[in-house]
Order: structure tokens, then sequence, then C-alpha cells
């Protein structure tokens, strides 16, 4: 499904708070992780994150293909892996 998670590069983005960003990379593509560690909601804008993305997965297993532009609003212990948005 994903393989740059697995054999991907760990590309550092950011750590703020308690708030940790990366980026896995292939050949095949790249998939952003976007953890919140903390008790309170947090947001992420976008040019941390990349412009267009989706959401591929949530810890919540409820944001699934939610298109994402100017902030990534994460929930308290939440954790989502981005994809580039595949208009369809």
């Amino acid at each position: 499904m994903l393989p740059q998670l697995v054999h991907g590069s760990y590309e550092p983005v950011t750590a703020h708070g308690d708030v940790l960003l990366y980026r896995r990379r292939n050949a095949e593509g790249v998939a952003m992780i976007a953890l919140n560690f903390g008790a309170a909601r947090a947001s992420v804008s976008s040019s941390a994150i990349g412009f267009s993305n989706e959401v591929l997965l949530s810890t919540f297993m409820d944001r699934q293909g939610e298109k994402i532009e100017g902030v990534l609003d994460l929930r308290s212990n939440e954790g989502v892996i981005l994809g580039p948005y595949q208009d369809d």
C-alpha cells in the first residue's frame, strides 16, 4: 500500500511542542507523517506539510480522503499519514 513507509528514506521536517512531522520517501512516492503526542489539539500549517495533501490514514480511523488545504488540525494523541491529493 505505502512501501515508502517501510523502505523509504526518513526526512525530519519539524518538531514543535508535542507535534512531530517527518516524511518517508522512495521512488514510488512520498508520505508525510504528522503526530500529536499532546493532550491538547494542535494545528500544523500547510507550509510545513506542503500543499494539496489528503489524509490516507488517521489513528482515529475517521478522516480517510479528507483534503488538507491551509491547516492540518490534529486532535489530542492523533497521528495521520498524508499523501499527495489525487483529484479523481
